[in-house]
């Protein structure tokens, strides 16, 4: 198997998450379909009825299924998937901007045009440590984007000793100059360094870092292993995070290896997903001063355990995820949840409920890509500013649109 961008490990040294703790009380329809490759009228929902687009056009070989109101559009191909050539995390430049930012985990940061023939150029390179899981992982752009032209990553890094660092690039002319670091530390280790960065509707910076192997740490006080991190944007401790020093940091803990991470634009919640050794992969509610017991070694109190939303038994390795608001997409698709799954080659869309939307009435498969190695898992997806979803494979970025004809 090629490197994982930290994603996960199956057994001691593979990606995981937690406890089989069971999902919300309310009745989960789970449905298989939901979408499909074929016939009409696959997974819209709402009253509001969508035109029929008619038959697709055949789509690439690189797809199996895919929901029949949507198609797929190759962005870039330009990955080898080996070597650590590959596209970790995604975000987009806001519009008329739109220029799409690619963290490669072998420190490479990519820009890509969103319009065709996306024009593809080299923003900035740092040296970055190479091991499976351990390289440039995260990447945000500034909610002030427009006018300061700040862009954040998260990268395993080298400097004396072994460590992840949050970074401040400046975008001047197309490409990124003046690296800051604005926070520094972070814990890695060969496996389990997580990596999502993310910026919450209240302009607050979020990332994820994994237990770097050791589980325990997770728990630990003092350390920022297995903990979803808050900052503002400067790298300082906002005065409403939940702990005091030396835990100021820390939004909630005993995470094991979150991958991916989201932010819900009305609401502001927080959703990520988790892997879990050998099963119990978790899409987890990261609320305020929870725990979410990986490498407890005592029960935690009820009410102190965070809202595990879904509990996978069996592996399917959920990478990226994000919310959808509806934009320019069929009625019932306005927050929905995407996820990808590494492990089953797949994009599942999950219908949410409840305020904040945290509850899963019905689970779909929305996309399934052909299962060839390593090319096709996919590794991260993020809504694009035209309403359109942006998917990152081992190889390839892909845009998936609303159809309106073949």
């Amino acid at each position: 198997m090629q490197p994982l961008p930290a994603i996960r490990s199956r057994a001691p040294g593979r990606f995981a998450g937690l406890s089989a703790l069971g999902l919300c009380a309310l009745c989960l329809v789970f449905a298989a379909c939901g979408g499909g490759d074929s016939g009409g009228g696959g997974g819209g929902g709402g009253s509001t009825p969508w035109p029929d687009p008619g038959p697709r056009d055949p789509m690439p070989a690189q797809f199996q299924t895919l929901d029949y109101y949507f198609k797929p559009e190759l962005i870039s191909a330009g990955f080898t998937g080996t070597s650590q050539n590959m596209p970790v995390k995604l975000a987009q430049a806001p519009a008329p901007d739109n220029r799409i930012f690619v963290s490669v985990l072998n420190g490479t940061i990519l820009t890509i045009d969103a319009a065709a023939p996306h024009t593809q150029t080299v923003w900035a390179t740092l040296s970055v440590l190479n091991g499976a899981e351990q390289g440039l992982l995260g990447i945000a752009l500034s909610p002030n984007f427009a006018s300061n032209g700040f862009v954040y990553v998260q990268a395993c890094v080298n400097n004396v000793t072994n460590k992840q660092q949050i970074i401040r690039y400046t975008d001047s002319g197309g490409v990124g100059i003046n690296p800051v670091v604005i926070l520094d530390n972070l814990p890695t280790g060969n496996i389990h360094n997580s990596g999502a960065l993310k910026f919450a509707t209240d302009g607050m910076l979020l990332c994820t870092v994994g237990d770097a192997g050791t589980d325990t740490d997770a728990q630990q006080s003092g350390l920022k292993s297995g903990r979803l991190l808050r900052m503002t944007e400067a790298g300082g401790v906002p005065g409403d995070n939940p702990l005091a020093a030396p835990n100021e940091y820390e939004w909630c803990r005993g995470l094991r290896n979150s991958f991916g991470l989201c932010v819900h634009q009305a609401s502001g919640i927080f959703v990520a997903t988790e892997n879990g050794p050998n099963s119990n992969d978790e899409l987890n509610y990261l609320g305020k001063g929870k725990n979410f017991e990986w490498g407890a070694g005592t029960p935690v109190p009820g009410a102190q355990v965070g809202f595990k939303m879904r509990n996978w038994g069996t592996v399917i390795v959920p990478t990226g995820v994000t919310f959808h608001t509806g934009a320019a997409v069929p009625p019932g698709y306005g927050d929905n949840l995407f996820i990808c799954s590494y492990d089953v080659n797949e994009i599942l869309r999950f219908e949410m409920f409840g305020s904040p939307p945290v509850n899963i009435n019905l689970e779909h498969s929305f996309a399934t890509f052909t299962n060839s190695g390593n090319s096709n898992k996919p590794l991260d997806i993020i809504q694009m500013n035209d309403g359109s979803l942006l998917v990152s494979t081992f190889t390839a970025i892909w845009r998936i649109y609303a159809r309106t004809g073949p």
